[in-house]
This record gives C-alpha cells, sequence and structure tokens, in this order.
C-alpha cells in the first residue's frame, strides 16, 4: 500500500516537473478564476436565500397563519379554563353528595 502512495507521488511529481512555468501560471490562474467563481456565486445564493427569507416573513400568509395560531391558542386555553371549572364544580358536587351520604349512614 506504502509503495503505490509513492508512486503515485512520484508520478505527480514527475508530471508538475514536466508542466512549463507558463502551463503552471495558467493552472494556477485557472485555480484561482474557479475559486473566486465559486465564492461569487456563493454570495449570490446567499443573497438570494435572503431574499426569499424576507419576503416569507413578510407575507401576508404568514402573517394570516400567526393570527389564526394566536386565535387558536387563545380559543384553546378559554376551552381548557372552563373544563377546569367544570371539574372543579363536579368534583365539589360529589364531596357534597359523598358527606351527604356518609351524614345519612350515621343517622
Amino acid at each position: 500500500m506504502n509503495k503505490l502512495i509513492v508512486a503515485s507521488l512520484a508520478s505527480a511529481g514527475l508530471m508538475l516537473a514536466a508542466c512549463t512555468k507558463a502551463e503552471q501560471a495558467k493552472t494556477d490562474q485557472n485555480v484561482d478564476q474557479a475559486a473566486s467563481d465559486v465564492s461569487r456565486s456563493a454570495a449570490e445564493v446567499g443573497d438570494k436565500v435572503s431574499e426569499a427569507a424576507k419576503d416569507v416573513a413578510n407575507s401576508p400568509a404568514v402573517e394570516k397563519a400567526g393570527d389564526s395560531l394566536k386565535e387558536a391558542a387563545k380559543d384553546t386555553g378559554t376551552i381548557l379554563k372552563e373544563a377546569g371549572k367544570g371539574a372543579v364544580s363536579g368534583a365539589k358536587e360529589g364531596m357534597a353528595k359523598a358527606e351527604g351520604k356518609d351524614a345519612e349512614e350515621k343517622h
């Protein structure tokens, strides 16, 4: 395995040595240009994603969905509050009946 790696590195070194200075400079220039293109493209994509996020955040549909969610949460709170009152009321009635039976049984 090590021999294969050494042979590959030696081969790459020979190919690089065979390149002229002009070819090496052109390759460096191409690599730099490619890196610049990738960087510019990434910045453009980032800008587009940022714009899309702003559009979504400012969308009337999103605002309406937020309002609907707030209303649903309010309704749920009201329902739970009323259910809690009913449970307390029922528990009090049940205790009163149970106490009444206990009082009747003692007589």
